[in-house]
Protein backbone atom coordinates (compact mmCIF):
# COMPACT_ATOMS: atom_id res chain seq x y z
CA UNK A 1 0.00 0.00 0.00
CA UNK A 2 1.28 3.46 -0.90
CA UNK A 3 1.18 5.81 2.08
CA UNK A 4 -0.36 9.25 1.78
CA UNK A 5 1.74 12.29 0.99
CA UNK A 6 2.80 14.59 3.80
CA UNK A 7 3.99 18.14 4.23
CA UNK A 8 7.63 18.30 5.36
CA UNK A 9 8.04 21.99 4.59
CA UNK A 10 9.27 21.27 1.06
CA UNK A 11 7.93 22.87 -2.12
CA UNK A 12 5.48 19.98 -2.51
CA UNK A 13 4.03 17.17 -0.42
CA UNK A 14 6.09 13.98 -0.47
CA UNK A 15 5.88 10.35 0.59
CA UNK A 16 6.93 9.75 4.19
CA UNK A 17 10.63 8.93 4.53
CA UNK A 18 11.37 5.34 3.50
CA UNK A 19 11.10 2.91 0.61
CA UNK A 20 7.62 1.51 -0.03
CA UNK A 21 6.79 -1.63 -1.96
CA UNK A 22 4.03 -1.12 -4.52
CA UNK A 23 2.70 -2.74 -7.69
CA UNK A 24 2.55 -1.10 -11.09
CA UNK A 25 -1.23 -1.05 -10.74
CA UNK A 26 -1.05 0.73 -7.37
CA UNK A 27 1.37 3.37 -8.69
CA UNK A 28 -0.80 3.98 -11.74
CA UNK A 29 -3.95 4.17 -9.61
CA UNK A 30 -2.38 6.66 -7.20
CA UNK A 31 -0.42 8.90 -9.58
CA UNK A 32 -2.19 8.70 -12.94
CA UNK A 33 -5.68 10.05 -12.35
CA UNK A 34 -8.24 9.53 -15.06
CA UNK A 35 -8.21 12.44 -17.49
CA UNK A 36 -4.70 13.66 -16.58
CA UNK A 37 -3.10 13.54 -20.03
CA UNK A 38 0.32 14.71 -18.82
CA UNK A 39 0.70 12.01 -16.18
CA UNK A 40 -0.77 9.39 -18.59
CA UNK A 41 1.82 10.28 -21.25
CA UNK A 42 4.65 10.02 -18.70
CA UNK A 43 3.32 6.72 -17.32
CA UNK A 44 2.98 5.18 -20.79
CA UNK A 45 6.56 6.23 -21.62
CA UNK A 46 7.71 4.62 -18.35
CA UNK A 47 5.92 1.35 -19.23
CA UNK A 48 7.68 1.39 -22.62
CA UNK A 49 11.06 1.78 -20.87
CA UNK A 50 10.19 -1.15 -18.59
CA UNK A 51 9.30 -3.24 -21.64
CA UNK A 52 12.52 -2.35 -23.47
CA UNK A 53 14.63 -3.04 -20.37
CA UNK A 54 13.05 -6.47 -20.01
CA UNK A 55 13.77 -7.22 -23.68
CA UNK A 56 17.41 -6.12 -23.45
CA UNK A 57 18.33 -7.60 -20.07
CA UNK A 58 16.04 -10.63 -20.19
CA UNK A 59 14.51 -9.63 -16.88
CA UNK A 60 14.11 -6.52 -14.80
CA UNK A 61 14.42 -7.20 -11.08
CA UNK A 62 12.73 -4.05 -9.80
CA UNK A 63 12.27 -0.34 -10.36
CA UNK A 64 12.70 2.45 -7.81
CA UNK A 65 10.46 5.41 -8.55
CA UNK A 66 11.12 8.83 -7.07
CA UNK A 67 11.08 12.49 -7.94
CA UNK A 68 8.19 14.83 -8.62
CA UNK A 69 6.00 12.14 -10.23
CA UNK A 70 5.34 10.61 -6.79
CA UNK A 71 4.65 13.93 -5.06
CA UNK A 72 1.84 16.48 -5.09
CA UNK A 73 3.40 18.19 -8.13
CA UNK A 74 0.38 18.83 -10.41
CA UNK A 75 2.39 18.73 -13.67
CA UNK A 76 5.60 16.70 -13.41
CA UNK A 77 7.92 16.90 -16.43
CA UNK A 78 9.06 13.28 -16.19
CA UNK A 79 9.34 10.21 -13.99
CA UNK A 80 12.65 9.42 -12.27
CA UNK A 81 13.55 5.75 -11.99
CA UNK A 82 16.38 3.37 -11.14
CA UNK A 83 16.20 0.10 -13.06
CA UNK A 84 17.62 -2.78 -11.00
CA UNK A 85 18.90 -5.67 -13.12
CA UNK A 86 20.81 -8.79 -12.19
CA UNK A 87 24.52 -8.22 -12.79
CA UNK A 88 24.87 -11.27 -15.04
CA UNK A 89 21.95 -10.09 -17.21
CA UNK A 90 23.51 -6.64 -17.51
CA UNK A 91 26.96 -8.03 -18.39
CA UNK A 92 25.45 -10.33 -21.00
CA UNK A 93 23.43 -7.51 -22.57
CA UNK A 94 26.31 -5.04 -22.85
CA UNK A 95 28.64 -7.68 -24.27
CA UNK A 96 27.08 -7.12 -27.68
CA UNK A 97 26.62 -3.98 -29.77
CA UNK A 98 22.81 -3.99 -29.66
CA UNK A 99 22.77 -4.29 -25.86
CA UNK A 100 25.27 -1.44 -25.48
CA UNK A 101 23.25 0.73 -27.86
CA UNK A 102 19.93 0.15 -26.13
CA UNK A 103 21.56 0.65 -22.71
CA UNK A 104 22.85 4.01 -23.97
CA UNK A 105 19.35 4.91 -25.16
CA UNK A 106 17.70 3.83 -21.89
CA UNK A 107 20.11 5.96 -19.88
CA UNK A 108 20.12 8.95 -22.25
CA UNK A 109 23.92 8.67 -22.51
CA UNK A 110 25.76 11.31 -24.57
CA UNK A 111 25.84 10.36 -28.24
CA UNK A 112 22.77 8.13 -28.00
CA UNK A 113 19.23 9.08 -28.98
CA UNK A 114 17.02 9.16 -25.89
CA UNK A 115 14.42 6.44 -25.69
CA UNK A 116 12.16 8.94 -23.94
CA UNK A 117 12.51 12.48 -22.63
CA UNK A 118 9.73 11.66 -20.16
CA UNK A 119 11.69 8.98 -18.28
CA UNK A 120 14.85 9.91 -16.39
CA UNK A 121 16.33 6.42 -16.03
CA UNK A 122 19.37 5.14 -14.19
CA UNK A 123 20.69 1.60 -14.06
CA UNK A 124 21.84 -0.40 -11.04
CA UNK A 125 23.24 -3.87 -11.81
CA UNK A 126 22.70 -6.10 -8.75
CA UNK A 127 25.50 -8.65 -8.16
CA UNK A 128 25.14 -11.82 -6.11
CA UNK A 129 25.97 -11.19 -2.46
CA UNK A 130 29.67 -12.09 -2.53
CA UNK A 131 31.93 -9.98 -0.33
CA UNK A 132 34.58 -9.27 -2.96
CA UNK A 133 32.03 -7.85 -5.44
CA UNK A 134 29.57 -6.07 -3.17
CA UNK A 135 31.53 -2.93 -2.24
CA UNK A 136 30.85 -0.88 -5.40
CA UNK A 137 27.28 -2.10 -5.51
CA UNK A 138 26.63 -1.24 -1.88
CA UNK A 139 27.96 2.27 -2.42
CA UNK A 140 25.79 2.73 -5.52
CA UNK A 141 22.70 1.34 -3.83
CA UNK A 142 23.28 3.63 -0.85
CA UNK A 143 23.74 6.61 -3.16
CA UNK A 144 20.42 6.00 -4.91
CA UNK A 145 18.62 5.34 -1.63
CA UNK A 146 19.88 8.69 -0.29
CA UNK A 147 19.18 10.50 -3.58
CA UNK A 148 15.55 9.35 -3.82
CA UNK A 149 15.03 10.36 -0.19
CA UNK A 150 15.65 14.04 -0.89
CA UNK A 151 12.91 16.65 -1.17
CA UNK A 152 13.02 20.01 -2.90
CA UNK A 153 13.01 23.02 -0.59
CA UNK A 154 13.19 26.74 -1.31
CA UNK A 155 16.53 28.07 -2.59
CA UNK A 156 19.07 28.46 0.19
CA UNK A 157 17.39 25.88 2.45
CA UNK A 158 20.00 23.18 3.09
CA UNK A 159 17.40 20.63 4.26
CA UNK A 160 17.48 19.26 0.68
CA UNK A 161 20.88 17.77 1.56
CA UNK A 162 19.31 15.27 3.96
CA UNK A 163 16.66 12.54 3.68
CA UNK A 164 13.12 13.86 4.01
CA UNK A 165 11.02 12.00 1.43
CA UNK A 166 10.14 8.47 0.47
CA UNK A 167 10.16 6.58 -2.81
CA UNK A 168 8.57 3.47 -4.28
CA UNK A 169 9.94 0.06 -5.19
CA UNK A 170 8.08 -2.00 -7.76
CA UNK A 171 9.17 -5.63 -8.16
CA UNK A 172 8.95 -6.52 -11.85
CA UNK A 173 10.54 -9.96 -12.35
CA UNK A 174 12.20 -10.35 -8.95
CA UNK A 175 15.55 -11.75 -7.92
CA UNK A 176 14.94 -15.48 -8.20
CA UNK A 177 17.06 -17.47 -10.65
CA UNK A 178 14.19 -18.60 -12.86
CA UNK A 179 14.55 -17.33 -16.45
Amino acid sequence: MIPGLRDVGATREVLPYGRYLATLEEVEGEYVPEGDENRRKIWDAFLEVVSVARQVYGRLVAVWIGGSFVTSEPSPHDIDVVLLVRDENYRSAVSDQRGRFVTGMLLGAPGFPALSDLVDAYLLPVPPTECERVKGYSESRGYWDQFWSKARFEDGDDRWLYPAAGYLEVIIDGYDAKP
